[in-house]
Parts: structure tokens; C-alpha cells; sequence
């Protein structure tokens, strides 16, 4: 534990004391859904096991006690540094602390937080939104930040889901009313969300199934085929089942399931994770894309009208009318172990940023013509 003046930080080491204290936060706080508890839960029950990481978590407060954040992190060993990141493992699309009520206090919060981690090295929190639920993310503006790669895919729907079609232009109405059609062809259209653990089982299976040959077509080793990651989405959908908070909806016709949509719930945002289509001929009726439109449907009733569709640039986002929206990342040395470290990896920054070389190395890779 330290202070500095208003500002107490408080470490938290370990599995159980991390959850334990993120269960403590109370329920005015703020986070993406990669920050609560119900997440961390699934992934540190299934993904830290193999990682060879600690978790900590980075409690600070006001002289009063009043939570203004904590910060979510794993420790891990990188070529002899010890490297402070986002508890990811390669499914986390977001980065970022959570916000308490206490957020808005005054007070150099990044340097209490960078002195109460000094035994570590190096810290790198990647793809931080600028807001997190309606408040102001303060790590945004500390030193060492800058855009991120990616950003975030995400939309908003102010009416009625067929109002949001009629918005995107009668071309692209058309063609979902196309789609609609042709599935019906196929036999009685049916959209379901899978509510029991049977049905869940069976649901997440055949999205595994078809994730696997839509990858195999394409070549090369896929993440999510891996047992432990198999293993943290059903954990994930079952301790869902329980709050609401994880859903696994499918697309059939003629008792033939064509898509299916992997997703979370945070407030009033539905973040879709996985979705996966069936080949042959269903690849003429687009059913990904008739399954987020259901999901609209589904969920805007609810009282969810907001879409967050991820980092990913999949050109079947596009056609939604998705609002990109910039993500920070914030890379900063705990010791002086770390100076040559950040050193190179601002160097490797400038150098994307060239314009003539990121064409040269499109070139090269075979995205742009010579």
C-alpha cells in the first residue's frame, strides 16, 4: 500500500485477492465488459492456468476511501523484464480500469499507480477506450499513450431495428430482404437463443464446428480451437446462463442451422464475440449477417440498442454503418530495465508511420499492387 497526498494505492496479488476485491467494488462501477468480474471469472478459471502469469489488480482511492479505479492485470516474464499487461490471452478486445464513483477526483493518479508497481518493469495497456461506460477514462492522458492499431467497430440503434435498416439505404435494405427470402426457401426460418445448458452445449458445438472449416479453408493454426479456450467459452456461457450476462443465439432453416452468435451483455451494449456460418450454399443467403440483424431484434426490446462488433476489420461489419471509434494504448517503463525495450518499440511506431514504407510492406504481403 502507498500514498501520495489525496491518492491511496493498494495491490492486490493473485487469483482469489483479485476477484475478491473486484467483487468488493460494489455496483456503481463502470468497465468494459473485458473488466467484470463474470469475464475474469471464466478467464482465469480456464486461460491463466497455462499462461504462466499473476494477477494483480491496482486498487486506488480518495482520502475518504472512495473508490476512483482499479486496474485489472496479469505479471508476466518477457526477455528478462517483468511485463505488466491486460489479462487478454488473446480473446480480451479491450484494455482499461475500472471506474468507481470517487473517478473524477483530482490528483496525479498515474504516477501513484506507476510507484506502487515499481517492482515490476514494464507496463502496456492496449486498446483503452476513451470513455468507458459514459465516464472518462483518466489513463488516456497519461504520458507514454498513443493510438492504437485498432479501433473499435460499433453502433447505435435510436428506433426500431427496421428503421435502421431504412437508414442504410434502400440497396442494402433490399438485399437483406433478399436474404430473408431466400432463407425461407430453405424452410421455416427460426432464430433462437439458447437457454438451457443442453441447448447451449449443442449450439456452441456446431459454432465450434463451423468456425473450425471456414478456418481449415483458409489454412494456418486457429487460437480458439485449442481446448483451454473451448473450455473458458463454455464456462463463460454457463456462469452466463445464470445472470444474463452470455448468450449463444443460432440461425436455422428447414432444421438446419446456417449462423450462430457468440456474445456479452454490459449495461446497455451487447459486444458480439464469436459468429460462424455454414458453407455450401447457405454462403449465398449472408446468414451472419440475418443473425446480428435478429440479434437486433432480439435485444433492442430489451432495452439494448447498442451494437459493439470489435476490433476486427471483417468486411461484413462495414455494410451495418459501424462508427469507428479510436482506441488508446499506453505503454510505459516502471524501471530503467525497460528504457531499451520501450526505446525499440517507439522506434517500430515511427517506422509504420511512414507512409512510402507501410506501402512498401503492403507490397510485400501482397495487399496493394506494385
Amino acid at each position: 500500500r502507498t500514498g501520495s497526498g489525496m491518492l491511496t494505492v493498494c495491490l492486490h496479488e493473485g487469483r482469489d485477492a483479485v476477484l475478491s476485491a473486484i467483487n468488493g467494488a460494489g455496483a456503481d462501477v463502470a468497465s468494459t465488459a473485458f473488466q467484470r468480474l463474470s469475464w475474469l471469472k471464466a478467464l482465469f478459471a480456464d486461460l491463466l492456468p497455462g499462461a504462466g502469469a499473476q494477477p494483480i489488480v491496482v486498487d486506488v482511492r480518495n482520502a475518504d476511501g472512495g473508490l476512483i479505479l482499479m486496474l485489472p492485470l496479469i505479471a508476466t516474464h518477457e526477455q528478462g523484464l517483468s511485463v505488466l499487461r491486460v489479462p487478454s490471452f488473446g480473446v480480451s478486445d479491450y484494455g482499461g480500469p475500472i471506474l468507481g464513483p470517487a473517478a473524477g477526483v483530482s490528483g496525479d493518479i498515474w504516477s501513484a499507480i506507476k510507484r506502487a508497481l515499481r517492482p515490476h518493469d514494464l507496463i502496456v495497456l492496449e486498446n483503452m477506450p476513451r470513455d468507458i461506460q459514459g465516464r472518462a477514462n483518466p489513463l488516456v492522458a497519461a504520458p507514454g499513450t498513443f493510438p492504437s492499431e485498432h479501433h473499435r467497430n460499433a453502433l447505435t440503434l435510436p428506433g426500431t431495428v427496421d428503421e435502421f435498416l431504412r437508414a442504410l439505404g434502400k440497396k442494402y435494405r433490399k438485399e437483406v430482404e433478399r436474404c430473408g427470402r431466400l432463407l425461407a426457401e430453405r424452410g421455416e426460418p427460426a432464430f433462437s437463443r439458447a437457454a438451457t445448458p443442453d441447448a447451449i452445449a449443442a449450439a456452441y458445438a456446431v459454432l465450434e464446428q463451423q468456425q473450425a472449416e471456414r478456418r481449415h479453408e483458409a489454412g494456418g493454426d486457429y487460437l480458439l480451437e485449442r481446448p483451454a479456450y473451448s473450455r473458458f467459452y463454455k464456462t463463460l456461457l454457463a456462469n452466463g446462463l445464470a445472470d444474463g450476462s452470455a448468450h449463444i443465439f443460432t440461425l436455422s432453416a428447414g432444421g438446419e442451422i446456417g449462423a450462430c452468435l457468440l456474445g456479452i451483455t454490459n449495461g446497455g451494449t451487447f459486444k458480439l464475440l464469436r459468429i460462424s456460418t455454414a458453407g455450401g450454399d447457405w454462403k449465398r443467403i449472408s446468414p451472419g449477417r440475418l443473425v446480428v440483424v435478429e440479434a437486433m431484434r432480439y435485444f433492442v426490446p430489451r432495452g439494448i440498442r447498442r451494437f459493439d462488433m470489435g476490433i476486427g476489420d471483417y468486411p461484413f461489419k462495414q455494410g451495418f454503418g459501424i462508427e469507428p471509434e479510436a482506441l488508446v494504448t499506453l505503454e510505459a517503463a516502471l524501471t530503467a530495465k525497460a528504457w531499451p525495450r520501450l526505446a525499440m518499440s517507439r522506434t517500430r511506431r515511427r517506422l509504420r508511420n511512414i507512409e512510402p514504407l507501410r506501402r512498401a510492406v503492403r507490397r510485400l504481403k501482397g495487399h496493394a499492387p506494385g
